[in-house]
Protein backbone atom coordinates (compact mmCIF):
# COMPACT_ATOMS: atom_id res chain seq x y z
CA UNK A 1 0.00 0.00 0.00
CA UNK A 2 1.65 3.39 -1.14
CA UNK A 3 -0.58 6.71 -0.21
CA UNK A 4 -0.58 9.28 -2.79
CA UNK A 5 1.62 11.26 -0.18
CA UNK A 6 2.88 10.64 2.75
CA UNK A 7 5.19 13.53 5.03
CA UNK A 8 7.93 13.03 7.48
CA UNK A 9 8.20 16.86 9.20
CA UNK A 10 10.85 18.10 10.51
CA UNK A 11 11.24 18.11 14.25
CA UNK A 12 9.71 21.52 15.92
CA UNK A 13 13.19 21.73 17.85
CA UNK A 14 15.13 22.12 14.39
CA UNK A 15 12.51 24.36 12.71
CA UNK A 16 13.16 26.39 15.99
CA UNK A 17 16.66 27.12 14.64
CA UNK A 18 16.67 26.63 11.31
CA UNK A 19 13.15 27.80 9.35
CA UNK A 20 14.47 26.14 6.34
CA UNK A 21 14.85 22.76 7.43
CA UNK A 22 13.62 20.25 5.11
CA UNK A 23 10.35 18.02 4.90
CA UNK A 24 10.43 14.92 3.84
CA UNK A 25 7.47 13.98 0.62
CA UNK A 26 6.80 10.50 -0.18
CA UNK A 27 4.68 10.64 -3.37
CA UNK A 28 2.85 7.18 -4.64
CA UNK A 29 1.28 8.61 -8.25
CA UNK A 30 1.95 10.33 -11.07
CA UNK A 31 5.43 10.31 -10.85
CA UNK A 32 6.02 11.95 -14.99
CA UNK A 33 4.60 15.22 -13.66
CA UNK A 34 6.07 15.00 -10.42
CA UNK A 35 9.42 14.44 -12.02
CA UNK A 36 9.03 17.51 -14.54
CA UNK A 37 7.60 19.86 -11.47
CA UNK A 38 10.63 18.70 -9.37
CA UNK A 39 13.03 19.59 -12.54
CA UNK A 40 11.22 23.13 -13.67
CA UNK A 41 12.16 23.93 -9.85
CA UNK A 42 15.29 22.98 -9.26
CA UNK A 43 14.24 20.34 -6.58
CA UNK A 44 16.00 17.15 -6.17
CA UNK A 45 13.70 13.66 -6.56
CA UNK A 46 14.35 10.19 -6.29
CA UNK A 47 12.43 7.67 -7.22
CA UNK A 48 12.52 3.95 -5.78
CA UNK A 49 10.06 0.58 -6.22
CA UNK A 50 7.23 3.02 -7.97
CA UNK A 51 7.68 6.26 -4.96
CA UNK A 52 9.64 9.30 -5.70
CA UNK A 53 10.89 11.17 -2.62
CA UNK A 54 11.12 15.39 -2.26
CA UNK A 55 13.50 16.83 0.49
CA UNK A 56 13.03 20.41 0.96
CA UNK A 57 11.58 23.28 3.09
CA UNK A 58 8.36 24.49 3.20
CA UNK A 59 8.66 27.23 1.34
CA UNK A 60 9.74 24.90 -1.59
CA UNK A 61 7.53 22.46 -0.79
CA UNK A 62 4.51 24.93 -0.95
CA UNK A 63 6.30 25.96 -5.10
CA UNK A 64 6.19 22.56 -6.15
CA UNK A 65 2.91 22.42 -4.68
CA UNK A 66 1.73 25.39 -7.26
CA UNK A 67 3.37 23.87 -9.78
CA UNK A 68 1.75 20.43 -9.39
CA UNK A 69 -1.19 22.10 -9.38
CA UNK A 70 -0.22 24.10 -13.02
CA UNK A 71 0.28 20.60 -14.70
CA UNK A 72 -3.18 19.48 -12.89
CA UNK A 73 -1.12 16.51 -11.21
CA UNK A 74 -3.28 14.83 -8.59
CA UNK A 75 -0.06 15.43 -5.74
CA UNK A 76 -1.26 18.89 -5.71
CA UNK A 77 -4.58 18.42 -3.69
CA UNK A 78 -2.69 16.76 -0.69
CA UNK A 79 0.53 18.24 -0.88
CA UNK A 80 -1.65 21.58 -0.28
CA UNK A 81 -3.64 20.43 2.69
CA UNK A 82 0.16 19.05 4.22
CA UNK A 83 1.44 22.60 3.55
CA UNK A 84 -1.90 24.61 5.32
CA UNK A 85 -3.20 22.30 8.47
CA UNK A 86 -6.71 23.27 10.43
CA UNK A 87 -5.59 25.66 12.82
CA UNK A 88 -9.01 25.79 14.71
CA UNK A 89 -10.84 22.30 15.36
CA UNK A 90 -14.81 23.17 14.35
CA UNK A 91 -16.80 21.55 17.17
CA UNK A 92 -20.55 22.56 16.95
CA UNK A 93 -20.55 26.34 17.94
CA UNK A 94 -16.89 26.10 19.27
CA UNK A 95 -13.86 26.99 17.26
CA UNK A 96 -10.73 25.39 19.11
CA UNK A 97 -7.56 27.11 18.78
CA UNK A 98 -4.92 24.59 18.19
CA UNK A 99 -1.51 26.65 18.79
CA UNK A 100 -2.09 25.37 22.46
CA UNK A 101 -2.56 21.82 23.94
CA UNK A 102 -6.39 20.83 24.38
CA UNK A 103 -6.72 17.94 26.94
CA UNK A 104 -10.04 15.97 26.76
CA UNK A 105 -11.33 14.14 30.48
CA UNK A 106 -12.89 11.32 30.35
CA UNK A 107 -16.05 10.22 32.11
CA UNK A 108 -17.15 6.58 31.79
CA UNK A 109 -20.28 5.65 32.49
CA UNK A 110 -20.07 2.21 33.07
CA UNK A 111 -18.81 0.03 35.91
CA UNK A 112 -16.54 -2.43 33.50
CA UNK A 113 -14.12 0.23 32.23
CA UNK A 114 -10.21 -1.12 31.71
CA UNK A 115 -9.13 1.45 33.92
CA UNK A 116 -11.20 1.25 36.98
CA UNK A 117 -12.77 4.30 36.85
CA UNK A 118 -15.91 4.20 35.64
CA UNK A 119 -18.62 5.98 37.51
CA UNK A 120 -21.66 4.11 36.48
CA UNK A 121 -24.96 5.45 35.36
CA UNK A 122 -25.43 7.48 38.38
CA UNK A 123 -25.84 11.19 36.83
CA UNK A 124 -24.71 13.10 40.04
CA UNK A 125 -21.19 11.08 40.04
CA UNK A 126 -21.11 11.83 36.24
CA UNK A 127 -21.57 15.41 37.01
CA UNK A 128 -18.96 15.68 40.21
CA UNK A 129 -16.24 13.95 38.11
CA UNK A 130 -16.65 16.10 35.57
CA UNK A 131 -16.60 19.32 37.82
CA UNK A 132 -13.17 17.91 39.10
CA UNK A 133 -11.65 17.21 35.40
CA UNK A 134 -12.53 20.45 34.58
CA UNK A 135 -11.35 22.29 37.78
CA UNK A 136 -7.45 20.30 36.77
CA UNK A 137 -8.09 21.82 33.49
CA UNK A 138 -9.94 19.55 30.70
CA UNK A 139 -10.76 21.79 28.06
CA UNK A 140 -13.47 18.93 26.67
CA UNK A 141 -15.24 16.21 28.15
CA UNK A 142 -15.52 12.86 26.65
CA UNK A 143 -18.29 10.85 27.90
CA UNK A 144 -18.78 6.89 27.13
CA UNK A 145 -22.01 4.73 28.23
CA UNK A 146 -20.45 1.56 26.88
CA UNK A 147 -16.87 -0.01 27.23
CA UNK A 148 -14.51 -0.37 24.29
CA UNK A 149 -13.41 -3.62 25.39
CA UNK A 150 -13.94 -6.73 23.69
CA UNK A 151 -14.94 -8.91 26.72
CA UNK A 152 -17.39 -6.92 27.57
CA UNK A 153 -21.42 -6.94 26.09
CA UNK A 154 -22.29 -4.51 23.68
CA UNK A 155 -25.20 -2.17 24.81
CA UNK A 156 -28.45 -1.63 22.54
CA UNK A 157 -28.15 1.69 20.90
CA UNK A 158 -31.90 2.84 22.61
CA UNK A 159 -30.16 1.64 26.08
CA UNK A 160 -27.24 3.50 25.68
CA UNK A 161 -28.43 6.72 24.64
CA UNK A 162 -31.03 6.81 27.16
CA UNK A 163 -28.26 6.97 29.75
CA UNK A 164 -25.60 8.70 27.84
CA UNK A 165 -28.19 11.63 26.79
CA UNK A 166 -29.41 13.19 29.95
CA UNK A 167 -25.61 13.32 31.25
CA UNK A 168 -24.55 15.01 28.45
CA UNK A 169 -27.85 17.58 28.42
CA UNK A 170 -26.89 18.29 32.32
CA UNK A 171 -23.40 18.80 31.30
CA UNK A 172 -24.16 21.07 28.41
CA UNK A 173 -25.79 22.64 31.14
CA UNK A 174 -23.20 23.26 33.30
CA UNK A 175 -21.32 24.74 30.77
CA UNK A 176 -18.91 21.59 29.65
CA UNK A 177 -17.94 21.19 26.16
CA UNK A 178 -18.93 17.73 25.42
CA UNK A 179 -17.99 14.95 23.51
CA UNK A 180 -19.90 11.33 23.28
CA UNK A 181 -17.58 8.32 23.02
CA UNK A 182 -20.11 6.38 20.28
CA UNK A 183 -20.07 4.78 16.99
CA UNK A 184 -24.07 4.49 16.88
CA UNK A 185 -25.90 6.65 14.92
CA UNK A 186 -28.95 7.08 17.47
CA UNK A 187 -26.53 7.58 20.47
CA UNK A 188 -24.65 10.11 18.54
CA UNK A 189 -28.23 11.74 17.73
CA UNK A 190 -29.10 11.73 21.17
CA UNK A 191 -26.09 12.94 22.47
CA UNK A 192 -25.76 16.04 19.79
CA UNK A 193 -29.40 16.52 19.99
CA UNK A 194 -28.69 17.08 23.68
CA UNK A 195 -25.59 19.48 23.09
CA UNK A 196 -23.03 17.72 22.16
CA UNK A 197 -20.07 19.63 20.08
CA UNK A 198 -18.30 16.64 19.32
CA UNK A 199 -18.68 12.41 18.28
CA UNK A 200 -15.89 10.35 18.76
CA UNK A 201 -16.06 7.81 16.93
CA UNK A 202 -14.24 4.82 17.31
CA UNK A 203 -15.52 2.55 14.69
CA UNK A 204 -13.01 4.02 11.84
CA UNK A 205 -16.33 3.86 9.93
CA UNK A 206 -16.13 -0.29 9.84
CA UNK A 207 -19.40 0.23 10.54
CA UNK A 208 -20.53 2.48 7.98
CA UNK A 209 -20.95 6.38 7.94
CA UNK A 210 -24.25 6.54 9.87
CA UNK A 211 -22.59 7.96 13.20
CA UNK A 212 -20.56 10.87 11.23
CA UNK A 213 -23.73 11.60 8.77
CA UNK A 214 -25.26 12.32 12.70
CA UNK A 215 -22.58 14.84 13.53
CA UNK A 216 -22.82 16.76 9.72
CA UNK A 217 -26.29 16.96 10.44
CA UNK A 218 -26.12 18.14 14.00
CA UNK A 219 -22.84 21.10 12.96
CA UNK A 220 -20.60 18.52 15.18
CA UNK A 221 -16.87 18.24 15.34
CA UNK A 222 -16.04 14.70 14.61
CA UNK A 223 -12.47 12.28 15.58
CA UNK A 224 -11.91 9.33 12.96
CA UNK A 225 -10.31 6.48 14.81
CA UNK A 226 -8.09 4.33 12.89
CA UNK A 227 -9.94 0.80 13.82
CA UNK A 228 -8.87 -2.32 11.83
CA UNK A 229 -12.25 -3.99 12.81
CA UNK A 230 -15.60 -3.55 13.72
CA UNK A 231 -15.62 -2.60 17.58
CA UNK A 232 -15.85 -4.68 20.26
CA UNK A 233 -14.41 -7.33 18.15
CA UNK A 234 -10.55 -8.60 18.59
CA UNK A 235 -8.80 -9.55 14.81
CA UNK A 236 -8.70 -13.26 14.04
CA UNK A 237 -6.50 -13.70 12.81
CA UNK A 238 -4.28 -11.15 13.84
CA UNK A 239 -3.40 -8.43 11.23
CA UNK A 240 -0.42 -8.48 9.42
CA UNK A 241 0.77 -5.16 7.81
CA UNK A 242 3.93 -4.66 5.73
CA UNK A 243 4.46 -0.84 7.59
CA UNK A 244 1.68 -0.15 9.86
CA UNK A 245 1.84 3.95 9.93
CA UNK A 246 2.26 3.74 5.98
CA UNK A 247 -1.00 2.09 5.88
CA UNK A 248 -2.36 4.23 8.73
CA UNK A 249 -1.74 6.98 6.29
CA UNK A 250 -3.30 5.77 3.22
CA UNK A 251 -6.67 4.26 5.52
CA UNK A 252 -6.65 7.90 6.79
CA UNK A 253 -6.56 9.21 3.25
CA UNK A 254 -9.30 7.61 2.03
CA UNK A 255 -11.87 7.76 5.49
CA UNK A 256 -11.22 11.68 5.36
CA UNK A 257 -12.38 10.99 1.75
CA UNK A 258 -15.69 9.32 2.71
CA UNK A 259 -16.44 11.67 5.67
CA UNK A 260 -16.33 14.87 3.84
CA UNK A 261 -18.32 12.97 1.03
CA UNK A 262 -20.58 12.59 3.71
CA UNK A 263 -20.78 16.31 5.07
CA UNK A 264 -18.64 16.89 7.37
CA UNK A 265 -15.86 20.24 6.52
CA UNK A 266 -11.97 19.64 6.66
CA UNK A 267 -12.31 22.04 9.56
CA UNK A 268 -14.68 19.03 12.03
CA UNK A 269 -12.20 16.52 11.88
CA UNK A 270 -9.70 15.32 14.07
CA UNK A 271 -8.24 12.18 13.51
CA UNK A 272 -6.88 9.60 16.17
CA UNK A 273 -4.18 6.69 15.50
CA UNK A 274 -6.01 4.22 17.12
CA UNK A 275 -3.87 2.80 19.79
CA UNK A 276 -4.63 -0.47 20.88
CA UNK A 277 -7.56 -0.75 18.00
CA UNK A 278 -6.04 -3.94 15.33
CA UNK A 279 -2.38 -3.23 16.18
CA UNK A 280 0.07 -5.04 18.42
CA UNK A 281 1.73 -3.18 21.58
CA UNK A 282 4.82 -3.10 19.13
CA UNK A 283 2.65 -1.74 16.38
CA UNK A 284 0.98 0.74 18.57
CA UNK A 285 4.72 1.66 19.80
CA UNK A 286 5.70 2.64 16.06
CA UNK A 287 2.67 4.48 15.60
CA UNK A 288 3.53 6.72 18.68
CA UNK A 289 7.23 7.21 17.36
CA UNK A 290 6.30 7.96 14.42
CA UNK A 291 3.27 10.11 14.84
CA UNK A 292 4.14 13.04 12.67
CA UNK A 293 3.82 11.29 9.88
CA UNK A 294 -0.33 11.19 10.31
CA UNK A 295 -0.06 14.76 10.71
CA UNK A 296 0.38 14.29 5.86
CA UNK A 297 -3.35 15.06 5.34
CA UNK A 298 -3.53 18.31 8.02
CA UNK A 299 -5.76 17.67 10.32
CA UNK A 300 -5.77 18.08 14.03
CA UNK A 301 -4.04 14.61 15.68
CA UNK A 302 -5.66 13.05 19.26
CA UNK A 303 -4.01 11.15 21.41
CA UNK A 304 -6.22 8.37 23.25
CA UNK A 305 -3.17 6.37 25.12
CA UNK A 306 -3.94 6.92 28.84
CA UNK A 307 -3.19 4.24 30.32
CA UNK A 308 -3.45 1.36 27.61
CA UNK A 309 -2.21 -1.96 27.42
CA UNK A 310 1.18 -1.20 25.53
CA UNK A 311 2.28 0.15 28.41
CA UNK A 312 1.69 -2.94 30.49
CA UNK A 313 3.97 -4.15 27.84
CA UNK A 314 6.94 -2.18 28.36
CA UNK A 315 6.60 -1.81 32.34
CA UNK A 316 4.77 -4.61 33.32
CA UNK A 317 2.41 -2.43 35.11
CA UNK A 318 -1.52 -2.74 35.88
CA UNK A 319 -3.89 -0.29 34.32
CA UNK A 320 -4.45 1.76 37.56
CA UNK A 321 -0.62 2.44 38.37
CA UNK A 322 0.20 3.68 34.28
CA UNK A 323 -0.44 7.48 34.74
CA UNK A 324 3.73 8.22 34.72
CA UNK A 325 4.01 5.90 31.37
CA UNK A 326 0.91 8.07 30.09
CA UNK A 327 2.70 11.09 30.51
CA UNK A 328 6.17 9.86 29.44
CA UNK A 329 3.77 9.33 25.81
CA UNK A 330 2.39 12.62 26.12
CA UNK A 331 4.95 14.62 26.44
CA UNK A 332 7.24 12.87 23.29
CA UNK A 333 3.60 13.03 21.31
CA UNK A 334 3.22 16.56 21.40
CA UNK A 335 7.41 16.85 20.54
CA UNK A 336 5.80 15.34 17.21
CA UNK A 337 2.96 17.41 16.74
CA UNK A 338 -0.17 15.73 18.33
CA UNK A 339 -2.45 18.34 20.23
CA UNK A 340 -5.51 16.66 21.50
CA UNK A 341 -4.97 14.60 24.82
CA UNK A 342 -7.64 12.40 26.22
CA UNK A 343 -6.96 11.01 29.24
CA UNK A 344 -7.50 10.13 32.85
CA UNK A 345 -5.45 12.04 34.89
CA UNK A 346 -5.84 15.63 33.88
CA UNK A 347 -3.99 17.38 36.50
CA UNK A 348 -0.79 15.27 35.95
CA UNK A 349 -1.58 16.34 31.94
CA UNK A 350 -1.65 20.42 32.48
CA UNK A 351 1.55 19.51 34.01
CA UNK A 352 3.04 17.52 31.32
CA UNK A 353 2.38 19.50 28.64
CA UNK A 354 3.29 22.72 30.46
CA UNK A 355 6.25 21.34 30.67
CA UNK A 356 7.24 20.17 27.34
CA UNK A 357 5.65 22.98 26.02
CA UNK A 358 8.38 25.02 27.23
CA UNK A 359 10.66 22.89 26.03
CA UNK A 360 9.35 22.51 22.91
CA UNK A 361 7.48 25.33 21.67
CA UNK A 362 8.22 28.49 23.81
CA UNK A 363 9.52 31.27 22.30
CA UNK A 364 13.12 32.40 23.29
CA UNK A 365 12.36 34.62 26.57
CA UNK A 366 9.23 33.39 27.89
CA UNK A 367 10.82 32.14 31.13
CA UNK A 368 13.39 35.20 30.89
CA UNK A 369 13.50 36.47 34.06
CA UNK A 370 12.48 40.58 34.57
CA UNK A 371 14.58 43.37 36.48
CA UNK A 372 12.77 42.38 39.32
CA UNK A 373 12.62 38.74 39.13
CA UNK A 374 16.33 37.72 38.77
CA UNK A 375 17.72 35.03 38.56
CA UNK A 376 14.12 33.45 38.41
CA UNK A 377 11.83 34.21 36.01
CA UNK A 378 8.86 36.69 37.16
CA UNK A 379 6.06 34.72 38.67
CA UNK A 380 8.20 32.50 40.17
CA UNK A 381 6.76 30.77 43.47
CA UNK A 382 9.36 28.37 44.44
CA UNK A 383 10.62 28.60 48.00
CA UNK A 384 13.82 28.64 46.61
CA UNK A 385 13.11 31.64 44.29
CA UNK A 386 12.33 33.61 47.49
CA UNK A 387 14.79 32.16 49.79
CA UNK A 388 17.20 34.69 51.46
CA UNK A 389 19.55 32.91 49.89
CA UNK A 390 18.86 33.41 46.66
CA UNK A 391 18.74 37.22 46.73
CA UNK A 392 21.72 38.42 45.68
CA UNK A 393 23.10 40.34 42.56
CA UNK A 394 23.43 39.60 39.21
CA UNK A 395 26.47 39.35 37.99
CA UNK A 396 26.98 42.75 34.86
CA UNK A 397 25.34 41.91 31.74
CA UNK A 398 24.24 38.34 32.70
CA UNK A 399 20.98 36.69 33.40
CA UNK A 400 21.85 33.38 35.37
Amino acid sequence: MTPLLRTVPPAEWALATDGEAEHIAFFGDDLERLALATSALGLGLTVAEGTGRVAASARDLGRLAAELERRGSSLAPPLARYLAPVARWRAGPHELALDKPLVMGIVNLTDDSFSGDGVGTDASAALAHAERLRSEGADIIDVGAETARASRPQLEAEAEAAIAGPVVAALVREGHLVSIDTYKREVAEAAVEAGAAIVNDISGLTLGTEAAEAAARGGAGYVLNYSYTVPKHRPDPAPVYGDVVTETVEWMAERLAALEAAGLPREAIAIDPGIAFGKSHDEDLQALRRLPELRTAGQPLLLAHSRKNYIGSVSGTGPEDRDLETHVTTALAYAQGACIFRVHDVAGTRRTLAMAAAIVSAAPGAFAPDEGSWPWAAGATAAEAIAEKALIDAPPGQRW
